[in-house]
């Protein structure tokens, strides 16, 4: 029984390993499309909410990045401060 266990928590362990990696790939694409898809709306002339609205998987991609942005730029002020 202790040996189920083990291998259970290895597997658990293993798995969240991975679900951190897809996380931070995640918020680097989203961070990158932030600023594609804004360029984007300037080329063909649309509004930066209008293009995203346009698409449920870019709007929610977008809010991401937005936040991604946001809180790695913060912690990157706040790590030059605190040095």
């Amino acid at each position: 029984m202790n040996k189920a266990i083990s291998y259970l928590v290895l597997f658990l362990l293993i798995l969240l390993v991975f679900a951190f990696k897809i996380l931070i790939g995640l918020a680097v694409l989203s961070m990158l499309i932030v600023p594609i898809t804004w360029i984007y709306s300037k080329i063909v002339g649309q509004s930066y909410n209008f293009t995203i609205d346009q698409s449920n998987i870019l709007y929610k991609l977008n809010i991401f990045g937005q936040w991604s942005l946001i809180l790695g730029l913060s912690l990157i002020i706040f790590n030059f401060l605190l040095k």
